[in-house]
């Protein structure tokens, strides 16, 4: 099926395949290949944590880390460690708890943490009538004690910017604005790919140099978050308006 003629997009790897179609946003976009065993090995050398996620999935639901530490490589389910000295060994088990899924293995980026547990960060957008996007803004997502996905599905809880990177308030809103930014360009580089989306919900990234990266982009995206966000009344103009489009589309 051409990618226009899907309304939300939901396979990870098309989406970034479209992305990465554009100059402009590659330098935001983390190196991501289709699992195969040499997808995996060429990228563990490159790269000494990786992510393999389900390219259809939802709320970080079987997601794997693998880490390359003291020449030996170690898998990290959500329950469960499994180590080996080679990186044949981890191949072969990622294949098995893999089975005949179709995943994806991406760069890890090395996420500012509060108290060691990572945080990522999901900013809002929604299609005006005019044909603009409406950025809502954007919250954190910290993962609970010994966990490497932040959703509220797995313990995650909901952060503001400016905590999450230690700044002021002042500064929080000049970070806000740069991730604004980007935000747009994505939604139109995104709206370009995919014409009939609507919403869109960026999982975004900040490293420990302070650089911003785009996870993924999801088109039908929850937005529970902003409930905890700094302007009571945004949870409630959020509903709104997806009411409002969701009501739309079927019309």
């Amino acid at each position: 099926m051409r990618a226009k003629l899907i309304k939300y997009p939901g396979r990870k790897w098309l989406k970034h395949e479209s992305l990465w179609g554009e100059p402009n946003l590659r330098e935001y976009l983390p190196e991501t290949m289709l699992f195969s065993p040499q997808a995996f090995t060429e990228m563990i050398e490159r790269y000494s944590v990786l992510f393999v996620k389900p390219d259809l999935g939802m709320k970080g639901q079987g997601i794997m880390k693998v880490t390359l530490e003291d020449d030996n490589y170690v898998i990290r389910t959500s329950s469960k460690k499994h180590i080996y000295d080679d990186p044949e060994q981890a191949s072969e088990k990622l294949q098995e708890l893999i089975g005949d899924k179709r995943y994806l293995v991406q760069q890890g980026i090395d996420l500012i943490r509060i108290k060691d547990n990572p945080i990522d960060f999901r900013a809002l957008l929604h299609l005006r009538p005019s044909g603009k996007w409406r950025f809502f803004g954007i919250m954190g997502k910290v993962a609970a004690p010994n966990r490497f996905v932040t959703n509220h599905s797995s313990g995650g809880r909901a952060i503001r910017l400016y905590q999450a990177l230690g700044v002021t308030k002042e500064e929080g809103e000049e970070w806000e604005e740069r991730i604004k930014k980007l935000s747009r360009t994505i939604a139109r580089a995104m709206k370009q790919h995919f014409p009939n989306i609507t919403e869109l919900g960026l999982d975004i990234a900040i490293d420990t140099n302070h650089q911003i990266w785009l996870l993924e982009a999801n088109t039908k995206p929850h937005y529970h978050l902003f409930k905890y966000h700094s302007t009571p009344q945004l949870y409630a103009q959020i509903r709104s308006s997806v009411r409002s489009i969701r009501a739309s589309s079927v019309k």
